[in-house]
């Protein structure tokens, strides 16, 4: 009987314990995949970004193939702005005040974010050459 008890009690906290493992590799991997969609958006071919000028929270990205000027900014989020207006998030829960944009050189910016959630997300996005 007592066998039959601590038997069931290992499979009870085998059972717990996968599922915390699983719940932590789901929340752990969304945070990656958000961020390296981000950076992927940043540099997609379908806009063809070049980088124009670089502030601590603040790009200048002109698409080369729209001829159009848009800002990239840090506040609570990481969005994409239009000089007519309107703009686009691009990741979200982002703290503004110790996030940044740095200059590498002329086509590159690393850029640090700190989520609310902690993490930390760190990455170098590379533009189109200036034509």
């Amino acid at each position: 009987m007592g066998a039959l008890i601590i038997t069931s009690l290992v499979i009870i906290l085998a059972g717990l314990a996968m599922t915390n493992v699983r719940q932590l590799s789901r929340h752990s991997l969304a945070g990656s995949v958000d961020w390296i969609i981000c950076l992927q958006e940043l540099e997609s071919a379908n806009h063809h970004f070049e980088l124009k000028k670089v502030e601590r929270y603040q790009l200048v990205l002109r698409d080369q193939q729209q001829q159009r000027d848009y800002q990239l900014r840090i506040r609570d989020r990481l969005y994409l702005r239009a000089a007519n207006g309107g703009y686009m998030p691009i990741l979200s829960g982002v703290r503004g005040k110790y996030s940044s944009f740095r200059r590498i050189d002329q086509q590159r910016v690393y850029i640090e974010v700190e989520r609310t959630n902690g993490r930390r997300d760190y990455g170098i996005a590379c533009f189109a050459k200036a034509d």
